[in-house]
């Protein structure tokens, strides 16, 4: 049985084509950024519990809305937090012919986390910072779990889309950016990285959960800094695309 916080049909993003998206309860990351905070708790009054049957009910009542072929994402912000209970799942879910991604932030370590992304199909795994120490200053944790589940899908040869929020003053330094590409040219699984906007738009979420916003004053990213940051990038690569 696992927690969901809320289920989305109709999907484009998180994945190719159109998918159905279970969002999924617990994080051990903290985000000055977060854009779903309420979602950080294992425990949410509000969590649906679902066990494998529901899942599947689930996405064969969606199927219409497939292209070709059956799409499960499983997301927010850490579904590998739940892996021990993620892992029946996701072994049904493939044996009923579904492809599945898993949006990850890469920190969980077990051997039920590594089963599922050997199981799934596509990983899409969120590289917070690439220097350890302004990755711990803007998470609570530092990369090198991240690092270490990069080795693990080269290892395994598990395609993946990685992707990288753009923060205005944070995640955006020329010397980073460089150093990032320094690091994942050696990714040989790596199908593309995708740039995302930080934008603060959920404050109003922090504010509903009494939570202090962390980033007051930091500007939402415009489209001019995610392509001043892809244009240092194109330098490097063709697999670099903005979202």
């Amino acid at each position: 049985m696992i927690n969901v916080h809320s289920i989305e049909t109709f999907w484009t993003q998180d994945g190719p084509w159109i998918r159905l998206v279970v969002f999924l309860q617990g994080c051990m990351f903290r985000c000055k950024y977060c854009h779903n905070p309420d979602t950080i708790a294992l425990e949410n009054g509000a969590a649906m519990k679902w066990w494998e049957d529901d899942i599947l009910t689930r996405l064969h009542s969606e199927e219409t809305y497939f292209w070709e072929n059956w799409w499960v994402t499983f997301s927010w912000w850490e579904p590998l937090y739940q892996a021990p209970w993620l892992l029946p799942i996701v072994k049904k879910i493939k044996e009923a012919g579904f492809h599945v991604c898993i949006d990850t932030n890469w920190f969980v370590q077990s051997e039920e986390a590594r089963e599922i992304l050997k199981l799934a199909d596509l990983i899409l795994p969120d590289i917070k910072h690439i220097d350890a120490e302004k990755c711990k200053e803007l998470v609570w944790v530092s990369n090198e779990n991240t690092l270490k589940t990069l080795d693990y899908l080269d290892e395994i040869k598990k395609p993946y889309w990685l992707r990288q929020v753009i923060v205005p003053w944070y995640t955006d330094d020329e010397d980073d950016i460089r150093k990032l590409w320094e690091y994942i040219k050696t990714r040989t699984s790596m199908e593309r990285l995708e740039l995302l906007p930080y934008h603060n738009m959920w404050v109003s979420k922090w504010e509903k959960l009494k939570w202090d916003y962390p980033l007051k004053g930091v500007p939402a990213a415009t489209k001019d800094d995610l392509n001043r940051v892809k244009a240092i990038l194109d330098e490097y690569s063709d697999k670099v695309f903005l979202r």
